[in-house]
């Protein structure tokens, strides 16, 4: 039997544990004459926009007014079914709001398009384990997912499916039983603790400049990307010989708290990298003020400058690097000096004696590999997991162990090849 919500309907916002401004709505359908037993309408997660506690009852108000707008008038079945991947869209879509960054939210989008590639409109209530263990067969089969790619699409069907018994749809979530595909991690090229020495006195000889800068503070502090184009001046306490990490500047252009609470740290800052920063700042401030521009602690460590319209013409302004211009530098550098290569060349010219190549489809060291030297080196310098979870602001430490690994590796080898060469001697 069919029923339909009433004007009148009551409805209903329940603080959901542990995560504060996000409410579960739903309304009250009245009781069904033939089992006695109160029906409700299906909870909508709703994630209030104001950090102020105080506009959450006026938002919730507003929210199930939407919500009752929406029902009145449809035909609401208790035995409704809902479809994986109709339940996966809205859970992307209500999930908006959580993403600190709209990247992280675009990437989320590629794994709701593959849950509903693997499959499509099942019910949500029907979906069980061995469906799930098919579906991730045949992608194997087809070759038309990584096992990476799965492990990924698993993670987040996991998640969802865990949301849909919060809101009490289904009562188990089938993916606990499956066991997630492995990831086929691949390993980073990094640098090797030989060649630290060199890859330093290189940076060290290139003119100083932003992308220097940048380059320097992820070799010495293993910092994201992001998080070093993030910095300003206010973030560098050299009287302690401290930096902060509250920022990260993603590739969109914007601003952003970092990926996660651990992300917020503090780490010391090295003789060798403080003596550089000393140097930048005495630097930056000379450049900025040919322009008529001045230093402040606001000011970004790894700057631009922009020009801005006016009616006489352009003025100058500071802004932040950004991260592809970095990216650019960074191949090119890398191309110049050894650790990376231009598979495709199409252009080369001559500077100071020597074959400059430029081109696509770089191999060779990342930005993101000077983040997984550090951790390799700490790992190799008998530095617990922890603290290099904590140094690099991990929010997991399976992160961390996935670097760790690589190093303990490379240690194995080491141990053997010198328990081999005392044997030898003997």
């Amino acid at each position: 039997m069919e029923y339909r919500i009433k004007d009148s309907a009551k409805g209903y916002a329940e603080p959901i544990k542990n995560r504060p401004g996000s409410f579960r709505l739903y309304f009250s359908l009245g009781k069904d004459p033939s089992t006695g037993k109160y029906l409700r309408s299906p909870k909508r997660t709703y994630h209030c926009k104001s950090k102020n506690p105080k506009n959450w009852k006026s938002e919730c108000d507003k929210a199930l007014e939407a919500y009752k707008d929406e029902l009145l008038g449809t035909s609401r079945s208790s035995d409704l079914p809902l479809t994986v991947s109709g339940y996966a869209e809205e859970f992307h879509r209500l999930h908006k709001d959580e993403m600190k960054s709209p990247l992280s939210y675009n990437r989320e989008n590629y794994d709701i398009r593959h849950i509903r590639e693997l499959f499509g409109d099942m019910p949500l209530k029907a979906l069980r384990p061995d469906d799930i263990r098919r579906a991730y067969a045949n992608a194997r089969d087809t070759g038309r997912f990584s096992e990476s790619e799965l492990h990924r699409i698993h993670v987040k069907l996991r998640q969802i499916m865990e949301c849909a018994v919060d809101d009490e749809i289904i009562d188990r979530n089938p993916c606990r039983k499956v066991k997630a595909p492995k990831m086929d991690l691949k390993p980073r090229e990094t640098l090797k603790i030989s060649q630290l020495p060199d890859f330093y006195n290189r940076l060290l000889a290139e003119p100083m400049s932003p992308a220097t800068v940048c380059t320097m503070l992820l070799f010495h502090l293993g910092l994201r990307k992001g998080e070093a184009l993030g910095m300003s001046w206010n973030d560098y306490s050299p009287s302690d010989d401290k930096i902060r990490i509250r920022w990260q500047y993603t590739n969109d252009k914007q601003l952003r708290p970092p990926k996660s609470d651990m992300s917020n740290r503090d780490l010391a800052v090295n003789p060798s990298l403080k003596e550089y920063l000393e140097r930048w700042r005495i630097l930056q401030a000379s450049e900025l003020n040919r322009l008529g521009l001045k230093q402040t602690g606001e000011t970004p460590i790894v700057h631009s400058i922009g020009l801005e319209k006016v009616t006489a013409g352009r003025l100058p302004y500071v802004t932040r690097m950004d991260g592809h211009n970095f990216g650019r530098w960074f191949r090119n550098y890398c191309v110049d000096n050894g650790y990376g290569q231009f598979e495709t060349v199409t252009h080369t010219f001559a500077r100071d004696g020597k074959t400059i190549r430029r081109g696509k489809d770089y191999v060779g060291l990342t930005p993101h590999g000077l983040r997984h030297t550090v951790a390799t080196v700490f790992a190799a310098e008998g530095t617990d997991v922890k603290t290099i979870q904590a140094w690099l602001g991990h929010a997991s430490a399976t992160t961390t162990l996935n670097m760790y690994v690589r190093a303990v590796e490379e240690n194995n080898r080491a141990a053997a090849g010198l328990f081999d060469s005392l044997v030898r001697k003997s």
